[in-house]
């Protein structure tokens, strides 16, 4: 109810109080929009203001950038997401490794199948390797022209495959600090900040992950990735590097990049004729 106004100027409160007056024609102009795959330039533009998370004032890094775009699209956004998710559960299109922005999956159900790996390791009388990678602003990196591709190869076309692409085309975004904005500036890439379609988009994007590697597991909350595997030989080495290696090639292909410094590598359970090697990633060695 108290949601701020985004660019359009509606605030929220106003939808709530008069929906029963103005849910036939806002669905007649959001048909309209579908039909003809076009939104409004004030429907794209976002609103950021940077939020201080601690530390320095003076670095910008210590900032998280939030975005205010319109309630009217979003409401729409809803009705959007909400058919693409039915879509992709029924033509079972969602990886089965990904935990997040899916119904029925969370940080707990990815918390618990990594413990049944575990377990099932420590069962064996055996080892499990399990490297933890971090994307460096995975959201802000993605490359719409990439993204749009496999959009398509989830079989999201027609007109809701248009409307997407207007709805990453062309988008603006205007910072809001003290009092002052700045002039209104070009999206060139990315998952639109402050929409409901961020997430959706997000998982289909990050999807075909894992589609190369060959014998380790590979989980997902989002963009937090990681990848396990049993230890048994200095060959189950080799092979657990070769799948890294594959991940970093995705990254490379689908413009993504890593924050090495967040990576973790961790280990359960013992190998006793085996040494415990660090795995080499493409910049170096964690």
């Amino acid at each position: 109810m108290n949601s701020s106004a985004g660019p359009d100027g509606i605030p929220a409160k106003f939808l709530i109080n008069t929906k029963d007056s103005i849910a036939t024609p806002l669905k007649l102009i959001l048909r309209k929009s579908l039909d003809e795959g076009k939104i409004p330039d004030l429907f794209k533009l976002a609103y950021v203001t940077p939020i201080h998370k601690g530390g320095s004032k003076l670095k910008p890094e210590q900032y998280r950038p939030v975005s205010l775009t319109s309630h009217v699209m979003k409401i729409f956004e809803r009705v959007v997401k909400r058919n693409i998710m039915k879509h992709l559960i029924e033509q079972n299109l969602i990886n089965p490794g990904q935990h997040g922005f899916v119904p029925g999956r969370s940080t707990k159900t990815q918390l618990l199948q990594h413990y049944c790996d575990i377990f099932e390791t420590l069962s064996e009388g055996t080892r499990i390797d399990t490297i933890f990678l971090d994307f460096a602003k995975a959201f802000d990196k993605v490359d719409h022209d990439i993204l749009l591709q496999k959009v398509a190869k989830h079989k999201i076309k027609g007109k809701i495959g248009l409307w997407l692409q207007e709805f990453l085309n062309n988008r603006k975004y205007r910072v809001v600090a003290n009092g002052e904005m700045s002039d209104v500036q070009d999206v060139l890439s990315g998952i639109p900040q402050g929409t409901v379609l961020a997430a959706v988009l997000f998982i289909i994007m990050i999807s075909d992950v894992d589609e190369n590697v060959k014998s380790s597991i590979v989980r997902l909350f989002a963009d937090d990735t990681r990848i396990s595997r049993k230890i048994t030989s200095e060959e189950d080495k080799v092979l657990l590097q070769k799948d890294l290696n594959v991940i970093y090639d995705w990254a490379n292909k689908n413009l993504m990049k890593f924050n090495e410094n967040k990576f973790e590598q961790m280990s359960h359970g013992e190998a006793k004729t085996l040494k415990l090697n660090h795995i080499k990633h493409n910049l170096g060695m964690k």
